[in-house]
């Protein structure tokens, strides 16, 4: 059993933002027929917001692909519209603090984690513009919820030092990492093939990336982690808990392989604590400390 606050997870497997479609009753089949110890929503904005114009998202190769949606959401209002058994982690954005505090007042009925997404790279105005302020939005927010709040940061050299303001604010843990920003340019007509230029690079190369910030903010703090970035089988699970994880946010292995895999994953865990005779408490940060 792992614990965050006052909520207890079966294992560490959640699915990790921006997979699973604004569809309330596609949320609840994932959540009833796979399982996950806790789904995450796309971002959502106090009002819709249109995603770019297509292409948004484009395979590189297996395992790795790049997007520039846009944070396309639509509204707030509509995670009051989910009702499923699995906890909730509701990613909020928005163009301004205020913005960012409103879309907590609408959603906080449902979710069990609330988190900011101040990393997104793929719209102007929103998401990484906005993590300089990473200190005051956190004081915002808390503000006006009692849930916990974690803080979804980049691939940043300042990494460390943004997590530093939030905790200072009262950030109660970190989603580590969101995507890379990439470009990829058509050699027909020398333009970049995302209609929005550059876009988030995800998947298996983010891996090694996620572990080391992972690992350098909770050797720094000790805080409560949620791992993403590249996860694609159970030995991807353990490396995330060894250097720090609590949970693991499971994203570019459902769009290649279905969600299927998380019972995949989730007897390869099982396998390997009976092996060793390790519960996942004694995992958690075990790199880090030794």
């Amino acid at each position: 059993m792992i614990k965050i606050k006052d909520i207890t997870f079966n294992d560490p497997l959640t699915i990790a933002s921006g997979i699973i479609p604004d569809v309330p009753n596609y949320v609840t089949t994932v959540c009833e027929r796979y399982k996950p110890s806790a789904i995450t929503t796309k971002t959502v904005t106090l009002n819709p917001l249109g995603p770019h114009k297509p292409p948004t998202v484009i395979k590189l190769h297996d395992g790795i692909y790049m997007n520039a949606i846009g944070l396309g959401n639509p509204g707030a209002k509509a995670i009051n519209e989910i009702n499923v058994s699995c906890p909730l982690i509701v990613s909020v954005g928005g163009a301004s603090i205020n913005e960012i505090k409103e879309v907590v007042k609408v959603i906080e009925s449902k979710a069990k984690i609330i988190e900011i997404n101040v990393s997104s790279p793929n719209r102007k105005g929103y998401g990484e513009s906005l993590s300089t302020l990473i200190g005051d939005i956190v004081e915002n927010v808390k503000s006006v919820t009692r849930l916990p709040v974690f803080v979804k940061l980049g691939p940043w050299d300042n990494v460390v030092e943004l997590a530093g303001r939030a905790l200072e604010k009262g950030a109660d843990g970190f989603t580590l990492i969101n995507t890379i920003r990439g470009l990829i340019v058509d050699i027909e007509t020398f333009k970049p093939i995302l209609y929005y230029g550059t876009g988030g690079v995800s998947g298996r190369c983010l891996y090694p990336v996620a572990l080391r910030i992972i690992r350098d903010v909770y050797e720094e703090y000790g805080v409560d982690i949620i791992g993403v970035g590249g996860v694609y089988d159970w030995t991807d699970v353990i490396g995330m808990l060894a250097v720090g994880a609590k949970l693991v946010g499971l994203g570019t292995v459902l769009i290649e392989k279905g969600f299927s895999i998380i019972e995949e994953i989730r007897k390869g865990l099982q396998s390997y604590l009976f092996e060793k005779g390790l519960k996942f408490e004694d995992i958690i940060g075990i790199s880090v400390r030794r």
